[in-house]
């Protein structure tokens, strides 16, 4: 079978991008050239938030084609020079973008397949998933961040673990260690993936990008550098003439006599 990526819009300003390449969902140039323009596709379409899953059973991304990557060291040495993949453009650009990303993995993500979950903002997995990062058996490293975005999700001995070791550990394994968000029953895993992403994408689309932003920026400066980063953009979000209405429409929703959650719009625990 070909491969396949498409793009549904499942509610407003959520898009959801699944992909196929059956039998495993080998990562490729191909593939992430699709998911580059996909990712794309959301953007023009004014998502706030869009999902990645799978559509090929028991697996997001098995791991990055090993042919796909020896074939192009052998081109490269052929002309004498090395260059970055092509492929690594979607983790950036995955990472990049204002929106927010959800990687949702049904089976198997391992080294490319777990880099991907690793690039975007946040993770949920099925019960019986599993992340690995094998290519330290494979003569090599993990190259899309396998050591660094990795590195930052989980603590420098457990990442460590990971690549030195190479056994993949469970989606339970994962969420403890804080490397995924969410765990959720097999067959209930698209759905609970959806339903995140329509509750994120009801705020703002202003303030969602700018809290990534904060985030992302001062993820790796020294403490008060990164206070003052954040401070800034709370100060330019907060003098918007949008976000001041607003605040004064949850103000007065307090002043009516509801309480938080009903002022601010958040579902209660035992609604969620």
């Amino acid at each position: 079978m070909p491969l396949t990526v498409d793009v549904t819009y499942p509610a407003e300003n959520v898009g959801l991008i699944t992909f196929s390449d059956p039998p495993r969902n080998f990562g490729s140039g191909e593939l992430a050239e699709r998911l580059l323009d996909a990712v794309a596709e959301v953007g023009r379409a004014g998502c706030r938030v869009f999902v990645l899953a799978s559509d090929t059973p028991g697996y997001f991304i098995a791991h990055w084609s090993l042919q796909f990557i020896v074939d192009r060291q052998v081109a490269l040495q052929s002309v004498g020079h090395a260059a970055p993949p092509p492929q690594l453009r979607i983790f950036e650009l995955i990472s990049d973008t204002p929106m927010i990303s959800i990687a949702a993995n049904n089976g198997q993500a391992w080294g490319g397949g777990a880099e991907l979950s690793w690039a975007c903002d946040l993770r949920i997995a099925a019960q019986s998933a599993t992340y690995g990062q094998p290519e330290v058996g494979l003569g090599i490293i993990p190259g899309a961040g396998g050591t660094t975005r990795l590195a930052r999700l989980i603590g420098p001995t457990k990442c460590l673990e990971m690549i030195l070791d190479g056994r993949p550990i469970s989606a339970a394994e994962a969420l403890q260690l804080g490397a995924i968000n969410k765990v959720a029953p097999d067959a209930e895993l698209r759905q609970a993936a959806v339903d995140w992403a329509v509750h994120i994408a009801r705020w703002p689309a202003w303030s969602l990008e700018a809290c990534k932003r904060s985030f992302y920026e001062g993820r790796d400066l020294p403490l008060d550098v990164a206070g003052r980063n954040e401070s800034q953009i709370f100060a330019a979000m907060a003098r918007r003439t949008d976000s001041i209405e607003l605040m004064r429409e949850v103000q007065a929703r307090y002043d009516a006599g509801l309480d938080s959650y009903d002022a601010i719009g958040l579902p209660r625990p035992d609604a969620t």
